[in-house]
């Protein structure tokens, strides 16, 4: 063991500088040290991720409680969390509700006329059909759906403050109840596409084309679960009563949705200025 620390020069009594952090053997130049570094900074293999999901999952609001009293060592910063689900997501192929096709766009409610006058006005001035646009706007939609997808987060936390003002102040509580509650409907997504898409594959291979009547049950499962996570999770996070939390739990669902609606909205609208 070094007597001081390679990176800044303190004074070494551990296997970590107790001034920079740096681990003693950072200096060390073997393929396997050099390996084992790029399999923990690509697949986060640190203890504390499986600790944190754990807690989300089976524990809700705990984490979200113990990580704003100070007890942060234990767990993955929330951020991390959202990244590593959010990773998963990127790579589920087909358009979801977060990312709408162009002939979902332009019938939208919200921006749905303007949408369409933009394009029609595009179209005549590129002189393209809607269908080669449609396939443009599509794939770049999708990609850029999935890489800003944090947007969601500070703009659900202002229902969420607005909800436990009187128990959290600090506009900071709620974006950290947020960023884990947006991880746990991220996930639940993720899970829900891909259980949908293994069941219509082994349907489809083994019974023909009728997908049966359960693969429809799946998507009631994305507003269920979260729906119960945020209620369960907003008690403890605000330290109310059940009444409180119930009905906070459903106005953070409905907060959710407009989010999703305004979030459409950017979407589009950047999708079609890169476009």
């Amino acid at each position: 063991m070094a007597n001081e620390c390679l990176n800044c020069g303190a004074s070494l009594e551990g296997n970590f500088c107790a001034q920079c952090g740096q681990r003693d053997k950072d200096s060390d130049r073997s393929l396997r040290h050099l390996l084992g570094d790029l399999v923990n900074n690509l697949f986060f293999v640190d203890n504390r991720i499986w600790v944190s999901y754990k807690y989300l999952l089976c524990k809700p609001g705990i984490m979200t409680y113990e990580f704003l009293e100070g007890k942060r060592r234990k767990f993955m910063p929330p951020v991390t969390l959202f990244l590593f689900v959010n990773v998963l997501y990127f790579f589920i192929s087909s358009l979801t509700d977060y990312s709408l096709p162009l002939v979902d766009q332009i019938n939208q409610p919200t921006h749905g006329a303007l949408a369409t006058r933009m394009v029609e006005n595009k179209l005549v001035e590129e002189k393209m059909e809607m269908e080669d646009y449609s396939a443009i706007y599509n794939q770049a939609s999708d990609n850029i759906s999935k890489t800003i997808m944090i947007l969601n987060v500070p703009i659900i936390a202002l229902f969420v403050y607005l909800l436990a003002i009187r128990r959290r102040k600090y506009y900071f509580d709620s974006l950290i109840f947020s960023m884990h509650f947006f991880t746990v409907f991220l996930l639940f997504i993720v899970v829900g596409v891909f259980t949908a898409k293994g069941y219509i594959l082994v349907v489809n291979q083994y019974f023909g084309s009728s997908i049966g009547p359960w693969v429809f049950w799946i998507p009631s499962f994305l507003v269920v679960l979260p729906t119960f996570f945020a209620i369960v999770s907003f008690k403890r996070f605000a330290q109310v009563k059940w009444v409180h939390a119930v009905w906070s739990g459903l106005l953070i669902m409905v907060g959710a949705a407009i989010t999703q609606m305004i979030y459409r909205s950017i979407v589009f609208f950047t999708t079609f200025w890169l476009t």
